[in-house]
Protein backbone atom coordinates (compact mmCIF):
# COMPACT_ATOMS: atom_id res chain seq x y z
CA UNK A 1 0.00 0.00 0.00
CA UNK A 2 1.51 3.37 -1.05
CA UNK A 3 1.55 6.15 1.66
CA UNK A 4 0.27 9.62 0.56
CA UNK A 5 1.08 12.88 1.52
CA UNK A 6 -1.93 14.54 2.57
CA UNK A 7 0.06 17.62 3.07
CA UNK A 8 1.56 18.37 -0.13
CA UNK A 9 1.94 21.69 -1.14
CA UNK A 10 0.67 23.01 2.83
CA UNK A 11 2.63 25.35 4.97
CA UNK A 12 4.67 23.37 7.07
CA UNK A 13 4.20 25.62 9.64
CA UNK A 14 0.39 24.23 9.58
CA UNK A 15 1.42 20.87 9.30
CA UNK A 16 3.84 20.83 12.27
CA UNK A 17 0.81 22.51 14.41
CA UNK A 18 -1.59 19.50 13.14
CA UNK A 19 1.26 17.02 14.40
CA UNK A 20 1.26 18.78 17.47
CA UNK A 21 -2.40 18.88 18.15
CA UNK A 22 -2.24 14.86 18.33
CA UNK A 23 0.15 14.65 21.11
CA UNK A 24 -1.70 14.23 24.57
CA UNK A 25 0.70 14.54 27.27
CA UNK A 26 0.76 12.37 29.95
CA UNK A 27 -0.60 14.69 32.80
CA UNK A 28 -3.85 15.34 30.76
CA UNK A 29 -7.19 13.12 30.35
CA UNK A 30 -8.43 12.47 26.87
CA UNK A 31 -11.06 15.33 27.73
CA UNK A 32 -8.50 17.74 28.53
CA UNK A 33 -6.87 17.18 25.77
CA UNK A 34 -10.10 17.66 23.85
CA UNK A 35 -10.77 20.63 25.35
CA UNK A 36 -7.28 21.98 24.96
CA UNK A 37 -7.52 21.03 20.56
CA UNK A 38 -11.18 21.79 19.38
CA UNK A 39 -10.53 25.69 18.79
CA UNK A 40 -7.09 25.54 17.66
CA UNK A 41 -8.23 22.56 15.10
CA UNK A 42 -11.47 24.38 13.95
CA UNK A 43 -9.56 27.10 13.14
CA UNK A 44 -6.82 25.32 11.09
CA UNK A 45 -9.32 23.75 9.10
CA UNK A 46 -11.55 26.94 8.70
CA UNK A 47 -8.34 28.93 7.61
CA UNK A 48 -7.07 26.15 4.84
CA UNK A 49 -10.22 25.26 2.83
CA UNK A 50 -7.92 24.31 -0.07
CA UNK A 51 -6.66 21.36 1.79
CA UNK A 52 -9.41 20.78 4.40
CA UNK A 53 -13.39 20.67 4.72
CA UNK A 54 -14.80 22.01 7.86
CA UNK A 55 -15.78 18.35 8.90
CA UNK A 56 -12.60 16.69 9.54
CA UNK A 57 -11.12 14.48 13.36
CA UNK A 58 -7.99 14.33 14.74
CA UNK A 59 -6.95 11.43 16.63
CA UNK A 60 -5.29 11.39 20.26
CA UNK A 61 -1.93 9.96 20.48
CA UNK A 62 -0.21 9.30 23.54
CA UNK A 63 2.86 11.36 24.11
CA UNK A 64 5.83 9.34 26.50
CA UNK A 65 9.30 10.93 28.46
CA UNK A 66 11.86 7.90 28.26
CA UNK A 67 15.25 8.64 28.17
CA UNK A 68 14.84 12.78 29.03
CA UNK A 69 13.00 13.15 25.40
CA UNK A 70 9.59 13.11 24.29
CA UNK A 71 8.41 10.06 22.18
CA UNK A 72 5.43 9.45 20.16
CA UNK A 73 3.68 6.92 21.88
CA UNK A 74 0.49 4.63 21.06
CA UNK A 75 -2.76 5.97 18.43
CA UNK A 76 -5.41 6.32 20.96
CA UNK A 77 -8.98 4.87 20.74
CA UNK A 78 -10.08 8.71 21.30
CA UNK A 79 -10.37 11.12 18.30
CA UNK A 80 -11.96 14.64 18.49
CA UNK A 81 -14.68 15.24 15.39
CA UNK A 82 -15.80 18.53 14.43
CA UNK A 83 -19.27 17.62 13.25
CA UNK A 84 -20.35 16.82 16.12
CA UNK A 85 -17.70 18.51 17.68
CA UNK A 86 -17.21 16.13 20.64
CA UNK A 87 -14.39 13.71 22.12
CA UNK A 88 -15.42 10.25 20.58
CA UNK A 89 -14.40 6.66 21.61
CA UNK A 90 -13.96 4.37 18.59
CA UNK A 91 -13.43 0.49 18.47
CA UNK A 92 -10.54 0.19 16.81
CA UNK A 93 -7.50 2.55 16.86
CA UNK A 94 -7.22 3.28 13.10
CA UNK A 95 -7.66 5.90 10.89
CA UNK A 96 -10.62 3.81 8.95
CA UNK A 97 -12.08 3.83 12.27
CA UNK A 98 -11.89 7.55 12.83
CA UNK A 99 -13.27 7.94 9.11
CA UNK A 100 -16.24 5.58 9.56
CA UNK A 101 -17.84 7.59 12.41
CA UNK A 102 -17.16 10.91 10.40
CA UNK A 103 -19.09 9.75 7.46
CA UNK A 104 -21.51 8.37 9.66
CA UNK A 105 -21.99 11.29 11.87
CA UNK A 106 -22.26 13.83 8.44
CA UNK A 107 -24.96 11.47 7.30
CA UNK A 108 -26.63 11.90 10.40
CA UNK A 109 -26.71 15.34 10.54
CA UNK A 110 -27.91 15.65 6.99
CA UNK A 111 -30.56 13.79 7.60
CA UNK A 112 -31.91 15.56 10.69
CA UNK A 113 -31.59 18.77 8.66
CA UNK A 114 -33.63 17.11 5.37
CA UNK A 115 -36.56 15.76 7.66
CA UNK A 116 -37.70 18.38 9.74
CA UNK A 117 -40.13 17.23 12.35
Amino acid sequence: MDRTNYYSGLNPVVVQALNNLQYRYSNETPEMWCSRICYPFKKLLEYNPKYFSKNGFIQMIERSYIDGEFKPGRRSFHIYCTVCDSLVIIPENTIECGNDHLNNCITRIAKMHSNPI
